[in-house]
């Protein structure tokens, strides 16, 4: 594979996730708009259940969308340094993502620090709305 085909793979893989992630913000409004409706309507406790196992689905796609986009990033970087040469701004992504394989068994928690804790705080914002009185 030469590098501009290595680029188009990446590029399609990003466009992808994109659209993916695009499903994953609808899915998390839904979720919100359903809490909001749990606590206004001071639902029951399979309501509120049902509600939040919804969420804890949104929340884990969200996590692994999150390191799809990191497998993503650091498989191009890996198949560029692989090549025997390469233009000077692949070299700096290589040098800005490593040149490590990208994990067969990626763990959603660590691949990217920043979005878990994003999730995190929609974890916390969701349930919140859920299981609290107003």
């Amino acid at each position: 594979m030469d590098e501009y085909q290595i680029w188009s793979n990446m590029n399609s893989g990003l466009i992808s996730n994109a659209i993916y992630f695009a499903g994953i913000a609808f899915l998390l409004w839904v979720a919100f708009r359903a809490a909001n409706q749990m606590r206004a309507e001071d639902a029951g406790v399979l309501n509120k259940t049902l509600v939040s196992l919804f969420s804890l689905g949104i929340i884990f796609n969200g996590l692994f969308t999150g390191a799809v986009l990191f497998n993503i990033l650091e498989g191009t970087a890996y198949s560029l340094a692989q090549l025997e040469s390469m233009s000077a701004f692949s070299q700096a992504f290589v040098d800005a993502y490593g040149v490590n394989p990208p994990e067969a068994g990626m763990n959603i928690f660590t691949a990217n620090p920043i979005n878990t804790g994003w999730w995190l705080v929609i974890t916390v914002m969701i349930f919140g709305r859920i299981w609290t009185k107003a």
